[in-house]
């Protein structure tokens, strides 16, 4: 019986790309370097916000010092991180059923703790989230799974009782060096090639489709 879904952030609950970009691409303007489209930036997002920074720059790495070039990322994406996000089409929908149903829903994000946070809290104030993780300090990102377990002992449930759902590689992943079935998104940030190669257990193509697999499962109990 699922009793519990973890979900990541950018790219499966929220669609953040353009403010991400834009924040980038105002600092390499800065910097007098290239800026980059949304394609690229679909490539580049989620492993987190220096991996990001890192695959901006490309070439021009080793001539700046990344450190001050994070930071300036950072104050710029914080004041911009609502600007041009918003939840994809079916998405608080889908989460007020899974709390209807008293599923614990969690989320876990690569994304760094204080924004992960910011905008659950300003997106979804109607939703109960059991637990929401950014990226933190000392504890290994995602697709390493510590910070699953965390979640899990944390909800008091199992690793056969909970899904990881998400958008890229990184969540499919995730989800398997925890142990957990998977659900790969069609509408976010990566191919649907790249969640089946990864051996993403089931991919949906809309957020209802979640809450029909997880009635599915808790009806063959």
């Amino acid at each position: 019986m699922i009793k519990a879904v973890i979900f990541d952030l950018d790219g499966t609950l929220l669609n953040s790309l353009t403010d991400i970009m834009d924040s980038v691409n105002i600092v390499l303007q800065e910097y007098n370097l290239p800026t980059h489209t949304l394609d690229d930036y679909k490539k580049f997002i989620g492993n987190g916000i220096e991996v990001l920074a890192k695959k901006a720059l490309q070439n021009n790495y080793p001539n700046i010092d990344f450190d001050k070039f994070l930071l300036r990322i950072k104050e710029i994406y914080s004041k911009r991180q609502i600007l041009k996000t918003k939840p994809y089409d079916g998405i608080i929908k889908m989460l007020k059923s899974l709390n209807n149903l008293k599923i614990k829903i969690a989320i876990l994000s690569n994304k760094p703790n204080e924004f992960t946070q910011y905008v659950v809290n300003n997106f979804f104030g109607d939703i109960k989230f059991d637990i929401v993780l950014g990226s933190r300090i000392n504890i290994p990102r995602k697709p390493n799974p510590q910070a699953v377990f965390e979640i899990i002992d944390k909800l008091n449930v199992n690793t056969e009782q909970t899904i990881f759902v998400g958008d890229t590689s990184t969540d499919i992943l995730t989800g398997k060096n925890a142990g957990l079935k998977t659900i790969g998104v069609s509408w976010g940030f990566r191919s649907v090639q790249e969640l089946n190669d990864n051996g993403a257990d089931f991919i949906v193509n809309n957020p209802q489709e979640i809450t029909e697999l997880i009635n599915i499962f808790n009806k063959k109990i």
